[in-house]
């Protein structure tokens, strides 16, 4: 039903950039990413807050990534994945060698334009280092925006086209949010980005694939500044999103890269997966890459850190918002570990109550209305999305009223 709904409003709209919508095909389990159901509750001395039920590491329901690859429609869709494509023994499966960044970077390139009719081109147009982003995860995020959405639309439908629009905070050389944003929902989406390589390669992308009427990307000059800079005066917005710089340092970071390459030596070591590759499709070879650090884990290094981490950058976006809190029905960001919640959430309160620790006043804390949680991932790649707003039920309601019906 939530298809036909999503289909239906889409051929309504008429939509110049529309895209079909991802038929389910599986996903690896590997890369699988969670949905979640959530439950409400209610606490008098601070904002109401929505704690999130796992939903046995699945997919969103919406999500193209089910169960395991389609290897033979990627292939269809991207030719130039056939190299990449090895068969593991102990199952006779095909897959591609996950310890192979090029391989990975390939078959992430097939998702996008087999599920959401990017150029093939995409993974050409982004910049040596750039972080080249997981596709499933990335998804599960837009699908969950919808939802929220969807919770403030006095219809129950999810709000589609070019009166939605988003904002993504750190857009990187990648422009993935963006992209999948516009491809599945038409939504208009502002990309910001301080790195200057990044936004010549997010600007490359959105032009390769026509997207110029639904993708802003606007540079933000000042490092210390998230939305200051980006939205122009009086600009209204319904949601933004982030994927932070999570880790604390450059160190960190390559403490964090090294332990996973170990982890994937190993993993291949013990399960023997790769015993033979597919006959070759063409005569053409890909390259491998020779350094020490995979770009499975990579990035430049605006995306991958900053000072104080994730707790830092989140904590100065909640403060920042508060300046916007009429410009904006959500606000929301990924958060790589759920023990970093209680900390940033320390800020926040109803009507600026201020907690004592230790004996020490804190900081003055953010009033704000509502906060929801959103549990995404499974195993070691689980995150949360955490989602607020500066207005109630009945104001949100009002909101989606007003700028959707």
């Amino acid at each position: 039903k939530m298809y036909s709904l999503v289909l239906n409003a889409l051929s309504n709209n008429n939509l110049r950039h529309r895209r079909r919508l991802p038929l389910t095909h599986p996903l690896c389990s590997i890369c699988s990413e969670s949905t979640n159901t959530t439950t409400t509750t209610t606490n008098q001395n601070g904002p109401s807050i929505d704690k999130s039920r796992r939903s046995k590491g699945r997919p969103h329901k919406r999500n193209s990534f089910q169960g395991s690859y389609d290897i033979n429609r990627l292939t269809a869709a991207h030719p130039a994945l056939h190299p990449h494509i090895i068969i593991q023994a102990h199952s006779g499966r095909q897959t591609v060698n996950w310890s192979n960044p090029e391989s990975v970077r390939v078959l992430n390139t097939a998702l996008l334009v087999a599920d959401y009719g990017i150029h093939p081109q995409y993974a050409d147009l982004l910049p040596m280092g750039a972080l080249f982003p997981p596709v499933p995860g990335r998804a599960d995020y837009v699908h969950h925006m919808a939802d929220l959405l969807q919770r403030s639309n006095n219809d129950g439908n999810i709000p589609l086209g070019r009166q939605v629009v988003g904002v993504d905070i750190g857009t990187g050389a990648s422009c993935i949010y963006p992209i999948l944003a516009t491809s599945i929902y038409g939504w208009r989406m502002i990309a910001s980005e301080i790195d200057p390589t990044s936004i010549r390669s997010a600007r490359d992308i959105v032009t390769a694939n026509a997207l110029e009427e639904l993708i802003d990307v606007r540079t933000q000059e000042r490092s210390s500044r998230i939305f200051d800079g980006v939205l122009h005066r009086g600009e209204v917005v319904d949601f933004t999103m982030c994927n932070p710089p999570f880790y604390t340092s450059k160190g960190a970071f390559q403490a964090e890269n090294a332990r996973k390459l170990r982890g994937l030596s190993r993993s291949n070591q013990s399960r023997r997966n790769v015993v033979r590759s597919m006959p070759a499709f063409n005569s053409t070879t890909t390259s491998e890459s020779s350094t020490g650090m995979s770009n499975n884990f990579g990035g430049n290094d605006n995306e991958l850190w900053c000072n104080g981490g994730e707790v830092s950058f989140v904590k100065n976006m909640i403060r920042e918002s508060e300046l916007y809190q009429d410009k904006c029905l959500w606000f929301t960001s990924l958060v790589s570990r759920k023990d970093n919640l209680p900390k940033i959430e320390s800020i926040m309160n109803i009507k600026g109550k201020s907690r004592r620790k230790s004996g020490r006043r804190v900081r003055r804390q953010v009033d704000v209305q509502a906060v929801q949680h959103m549990s995404i991932g499974s195993g070691h790649k689980s995150s949360t999305i955490i989602m607020w707003s500066f207005l109630d039920e009945k104001q949100r309601q009002e909101w989606g009223a007003r700028r959707w019906s």
